[in-house]
C-alpha cells in the first residue's frame, strides 16, 4: 500500500511539474514566420499589405522563357489556411494568351472542362503551357460578357451591366477594360474574356468595392487576372477554398492585396467557386496537369464556358 501511495505521489509531482512548464504553451507555436523560400514568394509576402501572415511553403518553376509558376501555402492575417497558384506571363513574339472554348471552336453555348478545352487546342497544333477558367456564364454556358478568339468576335454583347473585360490586343499587349473603355477600343481586340463587378485595381490603385454587384466579403475559391502598367506582363491567379485545413478561399479585398503584391497595375475578378481551375504543363514536353483542388465533388473539374490558355507560338 505504501509503495502504491508513493507511486501515486510521484505521478502527481510529475503532473504538477508538467503543468507549470510553459515551454509547450500556445504562444510558442503562434510565432508567425513571413520568410519565404523563394524571392518571388517573398515579394508576394512583402507586397500583400500584411495579408500573408505566415508562409508554410512556396516553390517556383519555369514552363518556358517568360512563363513562371508560383505555388504557395500560407496562413492569412486571420489565421486561416490558404493555397494559391500563380502564373507570371511575359508576353512576347513567342508567348501569348488565347481564349479557349469547347472543342477549340469559335462557338459559345457548350460546357467543357478547361482540361478538355486545352487538349482540344493542342490537337489543333498549338503548344499549350497551361491555363485557367475565365468568364462567368449562365446555365446554358453562354458567357455574360463579350468573347473574342483569334480576332473573331464570337459574342459581341453584354448580358449584364456589371461586366469588365480582359483583352489581348492585336499587338499582343494586355489590358483590363470597363465596358465603356472596351467600347472605345474594341477595334484593337484579338482575345477577350470577361469578369463581373468592380475592377479590383486601376492604375495601381485598389478600388472601392462598396458598390460592387458581387458579394465582397464572401470567402470563395477565386480566379483573377492582372496586367502590368506597360501591358507586357500578365498575372493569372487561382486561390483554392472551401477546405478548412487546406485552403479557405479569399474575399475580394484579399484578392486586391494579392493582385497588388503581384505587381499588377489593373486587375479584375474572373469566375470562381467550383469553376476555379489551374492547369500547367509538367515539364517542357510533359502532359498538362491539374494543380489546384476544384471544389465540385471534391476535386472534379467543372464544365465551364471559356478559359485562357498560355500558348508558346
Amino acid at each position: 500500500m505504501k509503495t502504491y501511495r508513493y507511486m501515486i505521489g510521484m505521478l502527481l509531482c510529475v503532473w504538477l511539474l508538467a503543468a507549470c512548464d510553459n515551454s509547450n504553451a500556445f504562444d510558442e507555436y503562434a510565432k508567425f514566420d513571413t520568410t519565404a523560400q523563394t524571392a518571388w514568394g517573398q515579394s508576394i509576402v512583402d507586397g500583400s499589405n500584411g495579408y500573408v501572415a505566415h508562409v508554410k511553403s512556396d516553390r517556383t518553376y519555369n514552363l518556358a522563357d517568360g512563363v513562371d509558376v508560383l505555388e504557395m501555402a500560407f496562413l492569412a492575417d486571420d489565421g486561416l489556411a490558404m493555397q494559391l497558384f500563380l502564373f507570371k506571363i511575359a508576353l512576347s513574339d513567342k508567348i501569348t494568351l488565347r481564349t479557349t472554348l469547347a472543342d477549340d471552336k469559335n462557338q459559345v453555348g457548350t460546357g467543357q472542362t478547361i482540361m478538355k478545352q486545352l487538349e482540344a487546342m493542342q490537337k489543333n497544333g498549338k503548344k499549350v503551357l497551361g491555363g485557367t477558367n475565365a468568364d462567368f456564364f449562365n446555365t446554358t454556358y453562354i458567357p455574360y460578357g463579350v468573347c473574342y478568339r483569334d480576332g473573331v468576335a464570337v459574342k459581341t454583347s453584354f448580358s449584364r451591366t456589371d461586366c469588365n473585360v480582359f483583352v489581348i490586343t492585336k499587338d499582343n499587349e494586355a489590358c483590363c477594360f470597363t465596358e465603356e473603355e472596351y467600347a472605345l477600343h474594341k477595334d484593337i481586340v484579338r482575345e477577350a474574356v470577361c469578369g463581373l463587378g468592380t475592377l479590383l485595381l486601376k492604375n495601381g490603385e485598389q478600388l472601392d468595392q462598396s458598390g460592387n454587384t458581387m458579394p465582397v466579403a464572401n470567402m470563395e475559391p477565386r480566379t483573377a487576372i492582372g496586367v502590368s502598367q506597360d501591358g507586357k506582363e500578365v498575372y493569372l491567379i487561382v486561390v483554392d477554398g472551401r477546405n478548412f485545413y487546406y485552403s479557405n478561399g479569399a474575399d475580394l479585398l484579399d484578392l486586391m492585396n494579392l493582385m497588388s503584391a503581384c505587381g499588377a497595375s489593373d486587375a479584375l475578378n474572373l469566375d470562381g467557386g467550383g469553376s476555379s481551375t489551374f492547369i500547367a504543363r509538367d515539364g517542357a514536353e510533359g502532359e498538362l496537369k491539374l494543380l489546384n483542388w476544384p471544389t465540385d465533388q471534391g476535386g472534379v473539374m467543372r464544365k465551364v464556358a471559356t478559359g485562357l490558355a498560355i500558348v508558346e507560338q
